[in-house]
């Protein structure tokens, strides 16, 4: 259960309006991005994040590249105790993006979506393995889909399910998210669990992507969600990709923090009425009091949001109350 409460922090910078332009500086090395062998390249690009630096298996490199003719993106954080040089002449198809500071997952992906090729980039981490091949019946049905985001069936270690599909609900003012097993094609989920989901670039880059400002895992995507579906944009769950965890996971933690506030100033207060939306002053006392800054702080969080929303106005559709109103779970 989410209160609405707000954290100390540091000050918000200028919240991004664009994912096109990198914030931090990154080397590509290896890979042969235009290279003919990559032939279903324009269609897809694999975007592979690295959790917690180990070194990679060549059993697990093999098993990338032998997924078919795709062009395969590997991020790695700054300081890389292994030889990527090294691995990009035994692994030619894969190229590796060595950031030069560290970045949260979401602006990794928005740094690897200005470097795809593909039309559509699928993201996964480096401790998860899909379990198929890219047919070209499969990429077909990829390259039509409409949506944002389509997001894969998780599964454990021991090959169960794992309860992705993430349900929004208010009691009172008081935000819930529930989890729940995707059990239909098609059906709607606030954000992609874990990050992991084949996006659609042109639709992505122009949603603004991950918001950099907010560097909490959990809020990061709970902004990204609710941003896309108050923008119109669907994430919904493609049945027919199943991507497997190498190893165990936890419990994220959904503590609100000092990047809730972010998430709260962007989604929750803002109100969608005739065509546009907008953040009233009327909330800045209440918001200023439970934000535990200073006034002159917690004004310029609370000035910089609404700059925001009265930039994106007409992009949005409805408000957060709304998408939770009418959320609908598929059977």
């Amino acid at each position: 259960m989410v209160n609405i409460l707000i954290f100390a922090g540091d000050v918000m910078n200028t919240i991004p309006t664009t994912s096109r332009n990198p914030r931090i500086p990154y080397t590509m090395v290896g890979g042969r991005k235009s290279d003919k062998d990559l032939s279903l390249s324009p269609v897809i690009s694999i975007l592979v994040l690295n959790r917690g630096g180990r070194p990679y298996k060549a059993e697990y490199l093999k098993h990338l590249e032998s997924l078919g003719g795709i062009e395969i993106i590997s991020i790695q954080g700054p300081g890389v105790s292994y030889d990527v040089e090294s691995l990009s002449l035994r692994f030619p198809q894969i190229r590796f993006l060595v950031l030069g500071a560290d970045a949260s997952p979401g602006e990794q992906i928005n740094i690897g979506m200005i470097e795809a090729s593909g039309r559509n980039l699928m993201v996964f981490w480096d401790d998860m393995r899909p379990g198929y091949r890219f047919t070209e019946r499969f990429l077909h049905n990829i390259d039509k889909t409409s949506v944002l985001c389509s997001v894969p069936i998780l599964q454990s270690t021991r090959y169960e399910t794992v309860p992705s599909l993430m349900a929004p609900a208010f009691h009172g003012s008081r935000l819930k998210m529930i989890s729940l097993m995707p059990s239909a094609h098609g059906a709607e989920t606030l954000y992609p669990f874990d990050y992991a989901g084949i996006y659609n670039k042109e639709k992505f880059l122009l949603s603004g992507g991950f918001d950099y400002n907010i560097e909490n895992q959990y809020w990061q995507k709970m902004d990204f969600g609710f941003r896309v579906h108050m923008w119109g944009e669907s994430i919904t769950f493609n049945t027919g990709v199943k991507i497997e965890y190498l190893i165990e996971q936890f419990p994220e933690d959904t503590t609100p923090d000092q990047y809730y506030k972010y998430f709260y100033l962007k989604n929750l207060i803002v109100r969608f009425s005739g065509d546009n939306a907008s953040i009233s002053w009327s909330k800045f006392l209440s918001y200023s009091f439970k934000s535990g800054t200073s006034f002159l702080a917690s004004l310029k969080d609370f000035k910089a949001a609404r700059n925001w929303v009265d930039i994106n106005k007409f992009r949005f559709s409805c408000d957060a109350r709304q998408v939770t109103d009418l959320w609908e779970v598929k059977e």
